[in-house]
């Protein structure tokens, strides 16, 4: 009986090592997304532009705008982005711990009983937005809006159903429209000036111009003993720096309509219908 050739046992490792030089696997991708509830939360994720006598509020859209470039100016060695991302998170936390109070305080006025019990009233017709941001500070910003989105389905349902004033809660619910403002509004103050740190340690004039216009540079930032959590990789002398980021700082204002990133809404329904979804606590939302 004729014997079959007997395979090579360097054959797999061949047909192994040809199928790894096909090419680099491809990049990794993800999805991540918020769910907003009221129009309170909606409002804020595009803000408002500057129209009559009514000041512009910056929204989530806005901030991750601004975060692009404070993120490309600190991979270029700019301690002034260095110090403002230090700040953004300062905020960012402050917030976090801010909206887990304010929750914890008003989950304490609920009025569930033995025989009566409430929920918290949830949209219908919820607004889902995928999130495709460059940052991971416009990510932990979307995650405060939500935390924001959250209180004020809390303080809606426990004023529907009478267990805490409509003063008390609209106040509440203010308070943290402004608390989340300020947070989105910090990074808009600064301006790149296409600066490293070796032109602050040379006092050189664009240093000197940043320094006029976003003051005093701590010196534990400068020396890079003070740093962001999340920061970007330095990729390059600030000298590169060119286009929309060595031309930010001239910006008048801040349109975003030309942000980077989407936040495409998932829902079948438009802003203005949702804006006109019934309320699930059976008044004005």
């Amino acid at each position: 009986m004729k014997s079959e050739p007997r395979q090579s046992v360097d054959e797999p490792v061949a047909s192994l090592a040809a199928a790894a030089s096909q090419g680099r696997v491809g990049r990794l991708t993800g999805e991540a997304w918020l769910e907003i509830h009221t129009d309170q939360a909606q409002r804020l994720i595009r803000g408002r532009v500057r129209s009559g006598g009514k000041s512009a509020i910056t929204g989530l859209l806005g901030f991750a705008a601004q975060m692009n470039l404070l993120w490309q100016a600190a991979a270029e060695d700019d301690p002034y982005a260095d110090w403002w991302l230090i700040r953004v998170e300062d905020a960012i936390a402050a917030g976090q711990s801010f909206f887990a109070m304010q929750r914890a305080q008003v989950e304490r006025d609920a009025v569930d009983t033995f025989r009566f019990h409430v929920s918290v009233s949830q949209s219908r017709r919820p607004q889902t937005l995928m999130l495709q941001f460059a940052t991971p500070h416009a990510y932990r910003a979307a995650q405060l809006l939500g935390d924001y989105d959250a209180l004020v389905c809390q303080c809606l349902t426990l004023k529907h159903v009478g267990a805490c004033t409509a003063r008390e809660m609209n106040e509440r619910i203010a308070l943290g429209a402004h608390r989340l403002r300020g947070v989105f509004s910090l990074p808009q103050a600064y301006r790149v000036f296409a600066i490293n740190r070796t032109d602050v340690e040379h006092n050189t004039q664009r240093a000197q111009q940043a320094q006029a216009q976003l003051g005093e540079l701590p010196a534990a930032v400068l020396r890079g003993e003070q740093a962001a959590r999340y920061a970007p990789l330095r990729t390059g002398p600030t000298e590169q720096l060119t286009g929309k980021y060595a031309d930010a700082a001239s910006r008048p204002a801040l349109d975003t309509s030309e942000v980077g990133e989407s936040v495409r809404s998932l829902s079948s329904h438009s802003a203005s219908d949702a804006a006109a979804a019934p309320d699930p606590v059976g008044g004005s939302r």
